[in-house]
């Protein structure tokens, strides 16, 4: 549990002392520990009210709180809170086991019952207390001892057995219960400590020392002996014998952080909870051991309840939120929040400080225990590239120029823009090179400090990384664009003409973000795929392909920073790693995943960390830093594979989003097709401050892990029949893997693939096959028919139009006789009236002799029967049996009616009938008159369309 650092007092050097003293102090307001087993929990992350009042474990990995608002459980990954029917206020909470839990607050106390959904139920003891509960009683604590249940209010106790509920005797007030060495005692004020045997108390401890005292808490002690928080004395011990004080120099702080709550863990530890400090913790001597307050990680300092899980990690009910604080005292990393600071782009420690190179200037924090602030060093504002103490100074890279630090004082040294990079002259040891925006400049060391000397002339580039190989050229990587070869002058003031070389994209297969350091005095370029370096014999850059070797997935870092000892610091986008390097042995010493710091995130492509010793560095975080120690090693492995991830939820739903939740029991699961998609959540009972992720695999569909997740709920969507088994694990940042838990279950065919479908479709097929069968009979026949009709109705278009070719025929010749005819009578009748006017003009010079006999002659053909025959023939082969229905229709009717008819079916005109007649048109308009008559037509109806009707 231990949140000191002595084991970082050996350090080599002096500076190095400083840092671990800074690590033990520095929790301050403005520097936050945030990773020192710390974790706290809000309302965000629980969904609950701010205040939980108590918490109680089940010793399975979950954990419940007496949360303002209702039971709330957290079972190590998924919270989820249980409201109060009443919405009553929850003080206390107590496991009987994991699926009884008790609870108590405002005028109400009962229990909550797991069904085998793993939902909880709550059931009311209320009314089995009608006729003994208190008015405004609020029950603060519930113990349990053998098959009683114990609820303390400050007016009363009840006890809770066989189903009934009946108060316990005994007088007073009581502020007080708990479980001290498997009794059950409670405070009665100013007057002592009695011991609860079934509904009874007996005195356990009577003395004149509880009068006027206020008691807060009664804890186990080591060796029978209990422990007694008062809230204006201090802590007393009771040895079975006399009470005395418990650690005395620590008095004075109970008394003014007022002590709450204590707890005695299974390692002897006394964790001691105040109201306005958090916790302080001490070893069985008295020792403090550890103090977590919001300096270090909690929300809140008051704290109202306080109990450790199974792996001894703390737990604590806050006035605000719930904090963790992780029992793995062998932590081989810490780190440390400073919000007002930026992005930290390098850290160095200078004269007894911790100078922070930073986005938004030059920040120092002392390693006095006295002083926690950070402060922004003056003139220092805007962007800092580099630290770097040279020659008892500290150089600093700022975005306008460099400056020098040395007791106290800020000098600014050189105005070239950007310093990036700084590094010792091997041919020259006074002179220090530096990259910036522009030029190389150079420094010289001087009696008086590090001063400006010249920049270099002939190269002028945006460069980051320089380094200068054993022949004395200088490597220059461009901050965005491969890297140069650079042979300087003797004296360092310019690039002689020819005396660079460009590598880029033909070498390194990329152009952008290639960088240059050194391993074991040899130049090295990273690529963030590969490591190659310099072949100085053949003049030309290869693939390092020894060092990649024994790299591994390492040789993906971008940044190497050496390190004393032959030890070298490998960063790459998601991990950091320690190496030892000697010669061609190349020994991993640790892996730090970045996913370990609780999402501080690395600056991107400045990722930089400062070497305190060969295993010991600063990293730099955006907003903060991490003190890694690799010579610790972090046990996860042995942590993480005792234990397997527990299902906690399933449920089916449909297409049509219908859901059904399964119990937790379900064994030899067989799911309905219509019901194929299935959600499996699980929790993992490993309770650390660490990140821990989930996998699954779905045999029979999926041949590979999936990817890793944080949330371990499972969406099965649409699973096609057949057999499966879910798998799911837990690993750590380090691919350290859990048991694996397995759960088969088995998707049934569709309903339209069933045994009694299969018949069904077997029988249909049949049914379907006859059907088709008369179906097909049927076409054919009713094919043929169509056939025959289409042939029928053929024959009788080519007789209907031989008919009608015939009528037509026969109605051109009745037309043709019948303009002939009228043409001979119009002839005829144009001949009697010539020979009459001849008759008037010649009177009796024409003898009437010969004028009779043509007329008669002319009336005789006019009125020729013949013609008539052959008229008539004629219209009777056209209009087929129009006399018959005339004669029918209309018996009166006469020959001459008949003709009449006759002609006006033919449709002709009264002009065109009188010469078939042998009258005028009058006379034809007359006889028109007379056939209206007697065919009795009103005056309205028109005689042709009658006629032509028939």
């Amino acid at each position: 549990m231990a949140l000191n650092f002595n084991t970082f007092i050996t350090m080599i050097k002096i500076k190095v002392c400083f840092v671990f003293l800074f690590l033990f102090s520095c929790v301050s307001g403005k520097a936050q520990n945030d990773n020192l087993g710390v974790i706290s929990f809000t309302q965000n992350d629980y969904q609950g009210a701010r205040q939980n009042w108590s918490i109680s474990t089940a010793g399975n990995g979950v954990l419940y709180f007496a949360n303002r608002s209702g039971l709330l459980v957290f079972d190590g990954t998924n919270w989820k809170l249980n409201k109060q029917f009443n919405q009553t206020t929850m003080r206390s909470v107590k496991v009987k086991s994991d699926s009884i839990i008790y609870t108590g607050g405002y005028m109400e106390f009962g229990y909550w019952k797991k069904d085998q959904y793993g939902n909880f139920s709550y059931h009311s003891l209320n009314p089995k207390a009608s006729d003994f509960i208190k008015v405004n009683s609020e029950f603060w604590d519930i113990e349990i001892k053998d098959d009683y249940v114990y609820f303390r209010s400050y007016a009363q106790i009840l006890s809770y057995h066989n189903d009934s509920v009946v108060p316990v005797e005994l007088d007073g007030y009581y502020p007080v219960m708990n479980t001290v060495n498997d009794k059950i005692l409670v405070v009665v004020q100013d007057s002592g400590i009695f011991e609860i045997k079934q509904n009874k108390a007996v005195p356990f401890i009577k003395d004149n020392f509880f009068l006027g005292k206020q008691i807060k808490f009664i804890i186990p002690f080591i060796n029978e002996q209990v422990l007694i928080g008062t809230r204006e004395h201090g802590i007393f011990l009771w040895d079975d014998e006399k009470i005395k004080v418990w650690n005395s120099e620590w008095t004075d702080y109970f008394i003014k952080n007022e002590l709450n709550r204590a707890y005695l863990t299974a390692e002897n530890k006394v964790i001691i909870g105040t109201l306005i400090d958090g916790i302080v913790v001490f070893d069985e001597f008295g020792r403090l051991e550890s103090k977590v307050n919001t300096r270090n990680g909690l929300l809140n300092n008051t704290v109202l309840g306080i109990t450790t899980d199974e792996w001894q990690n703390i737990w604590l009910a806050l006035d605000v939120g719930i904090g963790f604080v992780s029992c793995n005292s062998n932590r081989n990393f810490t780190v440390y929040k400073f919000p007002i600071a930026g992005a930290i782009y390098s850290t160095a420690i200078f004269e007894n400080k911790l100078y922070l190179g930073t986005n938004q200037g030059l920040f120092e924090k002392s390693l006095d225990q006295n002083d926690s602030e950070i402060r922004l060093v003056p003139e220092t504002q805007d962007q800092i590239w580099e630290l770097k103490v040279i020659d008892n100074q500290l150089l600093v890279g700022h975005n306008h120029g460099t400056f020098a630090i040395s007791k106290g004082a800020c000098k600014k040294i050189s105005k070239e823009t950007g310093g990036f990079n700084f590094v010792d002259d091997p041919l020259n040891p006074e002179l220090i090179i530096q990259s910036t925006y522009n030029n190389l400049v150079v420094f010289i060391k001087t009696a008086e400090g590090v001063e400006y000397k010249n920049s270099i002339k002939g190269f002028a580039n945006l460069i980051r990384y320089i380094e200068f190989d054993h022949l004395g050229n200088l490597w220059a990587s461009h901050l965005y664009h491969g890297v140069y070869k650079i042979k300087l002058d003797d004296q360092r003031l310019r690039v002689p003409e020819g005396g660079v070389t460009y590598y880029g994209s033909d070498i390194f297969g990329k152009e952008d973000h290639v960088h240059v350091f050194k391993v074991e005095n040899r130049i090295v370029f990273t690529t963030g795929k590969q490591i190659f370096t310099y072949d100085d014999i053949h003049d030309s850059i290869v693939e390092y392909s020894k060092l990649n070797e024994g790299l591994g997935k390492y040789k993906r870092s971008h940044r190497i920073i050496g390190a004393p000892n032959h030890h070298y610091w490998f960063i790459g986008k998601d991990f950091i790693a320690l190496f030892s390097i000697v010669m061609d042995k190349v020994e991993l010493i640790r892996e730090y995943p970045t996913s370990l710091f609780n999402n501080m995130l690395l600056v991107e492509d400045f990722e930089n960390l400062l070497p305190l010793s060969g295993s010991r560095a600063i990293l730099c975080f955006q907003n903060g830093i991490a003190f890694l120690d690799a010579d610790i090693s972090y046990p996860t492995v042995n942590l993480i594979n005792n234990y397997t991830p527990i299902l906690r939820h399933i449920e089916l739903s449909n297409n049509k989003d219908v859901k059904k939740i399964l119990p937790l029991n379900s064994s030899d699961l067989e799911i309905k097709h219509a019901f194929n998609n299935l959600k499996l959540q699980f929790s993992y009972p490993l309770l650390n401050d660490l990140p821990i992720y989930y996998q699954y695999k779905l045999e029979g569909l999926d041949s590979e892990w999936s990817g890793k997740t944080k949330k371990p709920l499972f969406n099965l969507v649409r699973l096609p029949q057949g057999k499966y088994t879910m798998k799911v694990k837990a690993v750590d940042s380090w691919g350290n893997e859990s048991k694996i838990y397995s759960y088969p279950f088995k998707v049934l065919p569709p309903t339209t693939a069933s045994c009694l479908a299969i018949l069904f479709y077997i029988l249909l097929l049949i049914s379907s096959f006859w059907l088709f069968r008369s179906r097909v009979i049927r076409q054919i026949r009713k094919k043929e028919k169509i056939e025959h009709d289409k042939r029928e109705k053929e024959l009788i278009r080519l007789r209907n139009e031989k008919l009608r070719d015939e009528v037509r025929f026969k109605s051109k010749e009745l037309a043709n006789s019948t303009m002939a005819i009228i043409k001979k009578n119009e002839f005829l009748l144009n001949l009697k009236k010539s020979i009459e006017t001849q008759k008037v003009d010649l009177g009796s010079r024409y003898p009437d002799k010969y004028y009779n006999h043509l007329i008669k002659k002319i009336d005789n053909n006019i009125s020729n029967q013949d013609d008539w025959q052959v008229f008539e023939t004629n219209f009777e082969r056209a209009y087929e049996q129009f006399f018959v229905k005339m004669k029918t229709a209309y018996p009166e009717l006469t020959s001459r009616d008949l003709r009449l008819a006759a002609y006006l079916k033919m449709n002709l005109s009264s002009k065109e009938i009188a010469p078939l007649l042998g009258i005028s048109v009058r006379g034809v308009e007359n006889h028109r008159y007379k056939l209206r008559k007697r065919l009795k037509l009103k005056h309205n109806d028109s005689l042709t369309d009658v006629i032509l009707s028939i």
